[in-house]
C-alpha cells in the first residue's frame, strides 16, 4: 500500500466518524424535543385537572346555586307579570325553585357537618397532615395521628385534642 492509499483512507474513516458524531447528536437532540413536548402536553392536562377540581369546591357549589336561584325567581317574576296565562308553567319553576332551595340547604348542612370548616369560626380548611408517634418503655410502639389545620391557625387531632387555638374566636 502507497502513503497516498493509507493517507485517504484515514481521511474517510475521519470524516466518517464525524458525521456519525453529528448523525447521533441530530438523533438525541430530536428525542430530547420529544421528550420535552410530552412533559409541555402532560402540564397542560394537569392544569385543566386542576382547574376542574377547584370548580368543584364548595363555595362554587354555593354560587352556581344561587345563581340558579335568581334566575328562577327572575323567570317566576315575569310569569306573574303575564298574569293567569301561565300558572302552570309558575307552579312548576316555583316546584323547581324549592328543589335548588332544598339542594342549597343540603349542600350547607353538609359542609358545615364536615371538618372543611373551623368549628370555632368557619374559616376554611388549611390542611390535614398525618405524623407518627413513637412511645412506650422501648419506643417500640407507634401511632399514627392526623393533624387538621384551619387557615385561622386552629389545629386539632384526630382524637380531639385542640393543637393550636383559633385566631378568629373572641377571647
Amino acid at each position: 500500500m502507497t502513503t497516498e492509499v493509507i493517507f485517504y483512507t484515514q481521511v474517510v474513516s475521519i470524516t466518517g466518524f464525524i458525521i456519525t458524531l453529528f448523525v447521533l447528536y441530530r438523533v438525541l437532540v430530536q428525542q430530547k424535543d420529544a421528550v420535552i413536548q410530552l412533559l409541555k402536553e402532560r402540564l397542560v392536562d394537569k392544569d385543566e385537572q386542576i382547574a376542574a377540581l377547584k370548580a368543584q369546591t364548595p363555595d362554587v357549589l354555593v354560587s352556581i346555586l344561587n345563581d340558579r336561584i335568581k334566575v328562577t325567581q327572575d323567570e317566576i317574576g315575569r310569569l306573574k307579570d303575564d298574569g293567569g296565562i301561565h300558572q302552570k308553567e309558575i307552579n312548576l319553576k316555583e316546584d323547581e325553585l324549592r328543589g335548588i332551595q332544598d339542594k342549597l340547604t343540603a349542600l350547607s348542612d353538609l359542609v358545615r357537618e364536615s371538618d372543611l370548616m373551623c368549628p370555632k369560626c368557619g374559616d376554611p380548611l388549611a390542611g390535614r397532615e398525618s405524623h407518627t408517634i413513637y412511645g412506650g418503655a422501648d419506643g417500640e410502639q407507634e401511632a399514627d395521628i392526623l393533624i387538621t389545620t384551619y387557615q385561622c391557625g386552629f389545629s386539632i387531632a384526630d382524637d380531639g385534642k385542640e393543637l393550636s387555638r383559633c385566631q378568629h374566636q373572641a377571647s
